[in-house]
């Protein structure tokens, strides 16, 4: 066995309590042993020249590490950092403040730890894995020397009260089953000892529960069918695997597990998970990113708990003096901050942290000082004095930017304070504010966001002419709509091109048939724009159709663009004194779009066509007017090509063929020439491109 001493620092004592001489009867590390055994184990042992005070203390996982506190303690050892080199110990730091002493164990991987106090001394007993240290004490202590004890809290007056067990028992002496009230499945585990160690995992998809060096009576090793109580558990299964008893909890589903322990009874509770309840559970987990660590405790006192942890953060505490009460609680490799919110929640308290410095207080102190903090608040800004402040507006109309100050509309919220008056400078399209610095701040970096850019949209629009036959060419999908049930239906047979609107529908057959509609818009699509310009010039080449318009506009998100070609029809209209007046009538065809651009990049297209035709009919010498109209709602593609068709135009060409002189005879003239009458049918088609424009290029 290797030992390895830490002498005390010459007058180290001396000095301490001279300069100490408010807490004279402090106990005082004087020596510090420390012993290799064997299995990896380290032994170490504190010297006091006083009672040994009960040790707090708690692992943590990264770095591994173990620190031990000893409340009312200080320190005469010559040096506070000395390097070990033992087993899977690697150094030994020793911190004092005014009111304790820390003793920091750095080690190689994560470990346990068992104390001992006998006489003037504390022993510290650290094993490699977590196996049984009772076995390991057996090598290194004298038979009359006391037992170690695992994780030792505070003893208090209640815990001397009750029953004593035999520490050096480790077993399961029972395992049931029950459904609880909320349908949730709790596991009760009787054990011979409060203090039997566990280490709990979930290892796919089950929970797994080792005790090291406990056992299990051959009666329960073997599988619990626990089905037929319709939670969330299904089977528990209890093995001793290399001489550790193993309890195996197998769930079914999405679920969650809580597991906590009173006295010797440990109870796992495990309960099922809706969606929207799984969901929650992954956002509430990514809220903790603290460094893990492990407490385990039996009736400790709460501000203890809540130092440990500011101590493990380096965290400044500030507690009220109505924080009060004993915990239980056993948290292995859980994040600071969550076994922060755990402790805090199960005592009715809470928290509010500034900078490093964290403040603890009941639940509703913290809710009433708050209160009283907003009532200050309020009457210093009724009192505080009011400064004008002129703040130019860039993009938005400053009328409007005025509305939202101050809250006009059925739903608005004031912005401004009570005190607080905003005014608009037409002529420079800015606000003159009137308020507190501090509201006046808010409200300037309120503007900052509001007051930018809208995004623009150019719509190109081509109104085309072409023979029935013609259209096929031009790749359009007609009546490749599929009505769904959300009451959108998809257009240009495939895709998540959705829209909505008040003309109707083909059938559910998602191919592409021909335009069947004689009166009224159908609706198709283009994916590829470039081809289309080629497509269309090739028709007009061969005369097989004409481009009439290929107007373009630019507007701002949400705003109308519109689009008129056509003529005015005059007529004479009788005015009140009897006089004939002219008056016009338009037949054009008109195109508003009102795009809205979409936040992953698509343009959701409102287009209200009309296209309207002088008739024949003529009443009253007021010409009638055909008309044609559609109104849809599309989410279209950046860039693609919504096409409207469907209406048609019948044309009537008399063509006459005769032999010259012969065919103008009278009467005989007849026999010389010939008319036919030629049939024509085109179709009208409105190609609508919307472009997302980049406001860059429109700044320049």
């Amino acid at each position: 066995m290797n030992t390895i001493r830490l002498k005390k620092a010459g007058l180290a004592i001396a000095t301490v309590l001279a300069f100490n001489s408010w807490q004279v009867l402090a106990s005082v590390i004087t020596d510090l042993d420390v012993a290799s055994l064997p299995g990896e184990k380290v032994e170490l042992k504190l010297q006091f020249d006083g009672a040994v005070p009960t040790p707090k203390g708690y692992t943590v996982e990264r770095p591994a590490r173990i620190s031990i506190d000893l409340p009312g303690t200080q320190s005469a050892l010559a040096k506070k950092f000395n390097e070990i080199g033992f087993g899977n110990t690697k150094s030994i730091t020793v911190l004092e403040t005014k009111d304790k002493t820390r003793l920091v164990v750095n080690l190689n991987q994560p470990a346990k730890y068992a104390t001992r106090i006998d006489g003037n001394n504390l022993y510290i007993l650290i094993g490699s894995d977590g196996q049984d240290l009772a076995a390991a004490q057996q090598t290194s202590r004298p038979a009359s020397q006391a037992a170690y004890t695992q994780t030792p809290p505070a003893v208090s007056n209640k815990q001397a009260r009750k029953k004593l067990y035999n520490r050096n028992l480790k077993a399961i002496s029972s395992i049931d089953f029950e459904r609880g009230t909320e349908g949730e499945g709790n596991i009760i585990i009787q054990l011979s000892n409060p203090n039997v160690p566990l280490d709990m995992n979930e290892q796919g998809g089950r929970i797994r529960l080792e005790f090291p060096g406990a056992q299990i009576p051959s009666n329960l090793r073997n599988r619990l069918d626990v089905v037929d109580f319709a939670t969330p558990v299904h089977y528990i299964d209890a093995t001793v695997e290399r001489g550790n008893a193993v309890i195996t909890i197998e769930p079914e589903g999405e679920y969650d597990y809580l597991a906590y322990q009173t006295d010797n009874t440990l109870t796992i509770s495990v309960k099922s998970l809706t969606a929207k309840e799984v969901e929650q559970l992954k956002r509430d987990r990514a809220l903790y990113t603290g460094e893990k660590l492990s407490l385990n405790f039996q009736n400790i006192d709460v501000r203890s708990v809540l130092q440990l942890i500011a101590d493990f953060t380096d965290l400044n505490l500030v507690a009220s003096d109505t924080v009060e009460g004993d915990t239980t609680l056993r948290l292995q490799n859980v994040p600071w901050d969550q076994a922060l919110d755990l402790v805090l929640k199960s005592n009715g308290l809470d928290k509010r942290q500034v900078g490093n410095v964290l403040m603890v207080a009941p639940a509703e102190e913290i809710a009433a000082r708050e209160k009283q903090e907003l009532e200050n608040n309020q009457q210093i800004e009724e009192l505080a004095p009011t400064f004008t402040e002129l703040v130019q507006i860039n993009y938005a109309d400053a009328t409007e930017i005025q509305g939202i100050l101050q809250g006009t509309g059925e739903e608005g919220v004031q912005l401004l304070s009570e005190r607080g008056t905003v005014q608009v400078v037409n002529r420079t399209n800015s606000l003159l504010i009137k308020d507190t610095r501090a509201k006046l701040d808010e409200l300037r970096d309120l503007l900052t966001k509001i007051d930018i850019p809208v995004k623009q949209v150019m719509i190109e629009a081509r109104i085309v002419t072409a023979d029935v036959e013609a259209t096929e060419d031009l790749g359009i999908n007609w009546s490749g709509g599929k009505v769904k049930s959300d009451g959108k239906w998809r257009i240009g047979g495939v895709g998540d091109r959705n829209t909505t609107g008040s003309t109707t529908p083909g059938n559910s057959n998602l191919v592409n048939l021909p335009v069947s509609s004689t009166s009224g818009f159908n609706i198709g699509f283009v994916s590829n724009s470039t081809i289309l310009n080629m497509q269309i010039n090739a028709i007009a080449t061969e005369r097989r159709g004409s481009l009439i318009s290929q107007p373009k506009v630019l507007t701002q998100d949400k705003v109308t663009a519109r689009i008129e070609q056509g003529q005015e029809v005059p007529y004479l209209e009788a005015s009140s004194s009897g006089a004939a007046t002219i008056a016009f009538k338009k037949a054009v065809l008109s195109l508003d779009v009102t795009p809205h651009i979409t936040p992953d990049g698509h343009i959701s297209l409102k287009v209200d066509v009309t296209k309207d035709q002088v008739a024949e009919t003529v009443f009253n010498g007021v010409p009638a007017i055909d008309t044609n109209e559609v109104n849809t709602t599309v989410l279209v593609p950046n860039g693609e090509t919504l096409v409207l068709g469907g209406v048609f135009e019948n044309q009537t060409t008399t063509n006459e063929s005769k032999i010259p002189f012969l065919g103008d005879l009278p009467a005989i003239g007849r026999l010389f020439r010939s008319k036919t009458d030629e049939e024509k049918r085109e179709e009208l088609l409105i190609f609508i491109t919307p472009k997302i424009v980049d406001n860059a290029l429109t700044q320049r």
